[in-house]
């Protein structure tokens, strides 16, 4: 018998302050490309997408209906309007993939399945903002309790769950579902001024992403004596190290330092034909965050074939397993040491390279569809068996 799921997608926190922004990007991407494809593998079954004032762009062309709350602000869809509207429903289970559900849900409302990204509020919290920790603190504790399911990306992020959140039948509730790459996309032209062969390093210029300490290992790169030789598509000397991301949250002087650092091209936040072509003309990745949930532009790199410089925490080490080199972000040195060798060793880095595209064939959305579709069959018919 078909079921029915609701899909809460991430334009319900459109409209919060800029600075949940370093957060929203990779969470509505998750929310967006799942809804998509659970959507695409689920004909049988009837789906339902919950929006915040409009049906999200990228989801127009989903065959599924919507329904549409009159407000956007994320703390009052989940006091307010989610708590009253989840009973009237009628579904068998409902999908919270951007953030967790409300933290007072009525007896009716159908089982929930939620997705928890990565738990830096309590890993790091210096480096996420004050009111996403309190939120976080507030409602997670309540939705892991209730939910019937809950969804992580990576073993690291299960683990660091179980770790910090002892509550009675939680380990049996979670199930690692792996982020997808995106759609893929033609790519475009190199901006001005960047050769092939530049070091890249992708993501939000925000404390995590480890800015400053990637700064200083280039620095000492380009300075060191004796080094090993670089040839990079026939070229001699030390690549250009370009950033692609924008400025996020407390980052200080970050962006100003990164302008002004000899050999580095800064890009501020670039589209998607942009982004595609400078994977495909990058010979390294360096991607040194101080935590990551998953590390999206880490598989997007890996999808290209080209070789990563990684930090060792988080999920980055799991993500890669063959196609980058591990380091301690917490020392330049290491890092410094690590795109040494990579840049010196054109046999290592078509090595990790082609070991990359082989592990990123396996990270699809319709494999992450099919895993949650499972689970949501699963929730809805056990909560059926238990009202029968």
């Amino acid at each position: 018998m078909p079921l029915s799921y609701i899909l809460c997608v991430g334009r319900f926190a459109i409209d919060v302050t800029a600075c949940w922004r370093p957060q929203r990007v990779g969470m509505l991407t998750v929310a967006v490309e799942l809804s998509r494809a659970l959507v695409a593998a689920g004909r049988s079954d009837r789906f339902v997408l919950l929006c915040s004032r409009e049906r999200p762009a990228s989801l127009q062309d989903s065959d599924c209906e919507a329904v549409l709350a009159p407000y956007r602000h994320e703390l009052v869809l989940k006091s307010r309007w989610l708590p009253a509207v989840e009973p009237e429903l009628e579904c068998d289970a409902i999908l919270y993939p951007y953030w967790p559900s409300p933290p007072f849900r009525h007896p009716g409302a159908p089982p929930a399945a939620i997705f928890v990204h990565d738990l830096a509020f309590r890993l790091r919290p210096s480096e996420v903002p004050w009111q996403q920790r309190l939120y976080f603190r507030a409602v997670l504790p309540r939705a892991l309790h209730d939910a019937a399911a809950v969804l992580v990306p990576s073993e690291s992020t299960r683990r660091d769950l179980l770790h910090l959140y002892h509550l009675p039948g939680l380990e049996q509730k979670v199930q690692v579902i792996p982020e997808g790459l995106p759609p893929e996309v033609a790519a475009g032209t190199l901006p001005e001024g960047v050769e092939p062969g530049f070091v890249l390093a992708v993501g939000t210029v925000e404390p995590r992403k480890n800015y400053p300490r990637l700064l200083a290992a280039y620095r000492q790169l380009r300075g060191r004596h004796g080094a090993l030789p670089f040839i990079i598509n026939g070229r001699p000397g030390v690549p250009q190290l370009v950033i692609a991301g924008r400025p996020g949250w407390a980052y200080g002087d970050t962006v100003q330092r990164i302008a002004a650092e000899p050999g580095v091209r800064y890009l501020g936040h670039v589209d998607e034909p942009t982004l595609a072509a400078l994977y495909q003309s990058a010979s390294v990745l360096a991607f040194p965050s101080l935590y990551e949930g998953f590390g999206l532009p880490l598989l997007e790199a890996m999808a290209r074939g080209v070789p990563a410089v990684v930090g060792a925490a988080g999920a980055l080490p799991e993500l890669a397993l063959g196609a980058a080199i591990s380091v301690n972000a917490q020392d330049p040195n290491d890092i410094a040491g690590a795109l040494e060798r990579l840049l010196a060793d054109e046999g290592l880095r078509k090595k990790l390279g082609e070991e990359g595209i082989r592990r990123a064939r396996g990270y699809t959305w319709a494999n992450a569809a099919d895993r949650t579709l499972d689970i949501l069959r699963r929730i809805g018919h056990t909560a059926g068996e238990k009202a029968a």
